[in-house]
């Protein structure tokens, strides 16, 4: 009977040796008063392998993480810490946090958490009457919206001298021209943004989405889209793109065809289809406005080598006309005069918004809106103080056999030297066994070459975000300030993700200098989540 008592102990033993959780977590107090940090800390008996996702906080939200420091690498072990604290009294608890190690997930246990409230004894603590307002000294700011007066006034002075000294002339307002597909592509990240799918609204999304092809067919292609039947449409495409050898495939009118067939059943038959369907036509109409892009671009490139010959012969050479530096002075006096009454018209906010952006403090502003939209495909979303646009990306010619589709949109804040810039890769075919620290160093050297610097200070991380591993980047780097033009330190922060499928990249940088900066540029990293 002892014999058995000792191997039923040894057998225990055994089990318990064998299921010890190689994940702790400790803290150095859990009892705090309001305001009061804790050093929230999560050990893993291993070093190789080890991926820690983002730290879950309790389901009120009372708790909030106030730093995250860096991985400590220890003999044997890691040792993550953050530095946690509350605002709220009451008792929180910290749930458990999943780690992977060698892509097993292991779990830790969770953490109680007091936070009293700090006692006052008001007979030992006087009371004192409240003391008045006192205002500020005044600054050179409080005067700068005067400037906004007298500009105005200038220009208004200048305009009377100019049309006593001038004769009135014709002002020719220039148009900017922006080409039908860089339109067609912003008005369906646009469409995506406005989330009518969740609202059950299929038939203005389906309007809409109509709209914006047969939009750029008419400004493209020359072909009246917009108040042709489906059929007519059709049938006039097929004519023009055999008559004029337009090289458009058959393929692409036909799906073309079998979109707008799919909203007219929806806008006049009522038809409902899914959601998968509605996003198949969605990407089916993004592939056909490329695919026809690319025929029109290849068509006119075709039809300027043809006629270059024939311009140079029938071009004439003008007369030289006289010089007149006294019309030239009105010339350049009446644009500049145009130019600032321009700015003064439209107000420092438009110039502001449009030109010169916000600056970090501004976008961490209570009162303003950040946008939460999906780019790219492979689709990654992110929230940004403002709707990223789309660029214009030309593939080099060794990525066009294995680069399906590859989508670039950016925001950029010239008054804070701040950059958003979100970057999607579609495989034509599947990767296997993509190695994402090499990615990471092709990125870097790619982006040293282009920007002329080096990068400093890197700092990499493995991340897992919505069950996908990726690499978390940090550097810093020296560049020249396109306002200012003096050289500045800034930090650069880029996550990378990457499947057999498709690669997404995130790059948010700021100066150093900028306070606010790196909180702007935290919120929109910590945002990022991937929709594969």
């Amino acid at each position: 009977m002892k014999k058995q008592v000792v191997y039923i102990l040894f057998f225990i033993g055994f089990i318990g040796f064998s299921q010890q959780n190689p994940v702790t977590v400790t803290a150095d107090t859990t009892s705090i008063k309001i305001g009061e940090q804790i050093q929230f800390k999560i050990s893993v008996n291993e070093t190789n392998n080890v991926i820690f996702p983002k730290l879950k906080l309790d389901s009120l939200g009372k708790v909030e993480v106030v730093e995250t420091l860096p991985t400590d690498t220890l003999k044997n072990s890691l040792e993550k810490k953050y530095l946690l604290t509350s605002f709220d009294s009451g008792s929180y608890v910290i749930p458990q946090q999943e780690i992977l190690i060698s892509n097993k997930k292991y779990v830790t246990d969770s953490l109680l958490i007091n936070v009293a409230t700090v006692k006052v004894d008001t007979t030992k603590q006087g009371l004192y009457e409240i003391k008045s307002i006192k205002s500020e000294p005044k600054t050179f700011d409080d005067y700068k919206h005067l400037w906004w007066i007298l500009i105005p006034v200038l220009l208004l002075i200048a305009g009377i001298l100019y049309v006593i000294f001038r004769k009135k002339k014709e002002k020719i307002i220039p148009k900017v021209h922006i080409a039908p597909i860089q339109e067609a592509m912003q008005r369906l990240v646009e469409l995506d943004g406005k989330k009518l799918l969740q609202q059950n609204k299929i038939k203005i999304y389906y309007s809409e989405l109509t709209d914006i092809v047969r939009t750029y067919i008419e400004k493209d292609i020359k072909i009246p889209a917009l108040e042709s039947t489906t059929n007519e449409l059709i049938e006039t495409i097929t004519d023009f793109n055999e008559s004029s050898k337009l090289g458009i495939s058959k393929a692409t009118i036909q799906q073309l065809k079998q979109v707008l067939q799919s909203a007219d059943l929806v806008k006049f038959a009522k038809s409902k289809p899914i959601v998968e369907e509605i996003k198949n036509d969605r990407t089916i109409i993004e592939h056909i406005l490329k695919d026809t892009e690319g025929a029109v671009h290849k068509k006119r490139v075709q039809e300027a080598e043809a006629t270059q010959d024939q311009a140079f012969e029938i071009a004439v050479e003008e007369p030289k006309k006289k010089s007149n530096l006294k019309k030239y002075l009105l010339i350049f006096a009446a644009f500049f005069i145009i130019i600032i009454g321009v700015a003064g018209y439209f107000g420092y906010k438009f110039l502001k918004k449009n030109v010169l952006g916000d600056t970090t403090s501004e976008m961490m502003d209570s009162n303003k809106q950040w946008y939460k939209a999906t780019y790219g495909h492979p689709p990654i979303t992110i929230e940004t103080p403002e709707i990223l646009k789309i660029e214009s990306v030309q593939l080099p010619d060794n990525g066009v056999t294995s680069v399906g589709d590859f989508s670039s949109y950016s925001y950029k804040s010239l008054i804070s030297n701040f950059y958003v810039i979100v970057s999607t890769i579609h495989f034509l075919s599947e990767v296997d066994n993509f190695n994402l620290d090499g990615g990471v160093q092709g990125s870097i050297k790619s982006m040293e070459a282009k920007m002329n610097t080096t990068f400093t200070n890197i700092q990499q991380e493995p991340i897992l975000i919505d069950g996908n591993e990726g690499r978390k980047v940090l550097m810093d780097y020296t560049l020249e300030n396109p306002v200012t033009k003096k050289m500045e330190n800034n930090k650069l922060t880029m996550l990378l993700f990457a499947n057999t499928k498709g690669m997404q990249q995130v790059f948010v940088s700021y100066p150093e200098k900028e306070a606010s900066a790196k909180q702007v540029s935290e919120r929109i990293i910590n945002s990022v989540s991937i929709n594969n």
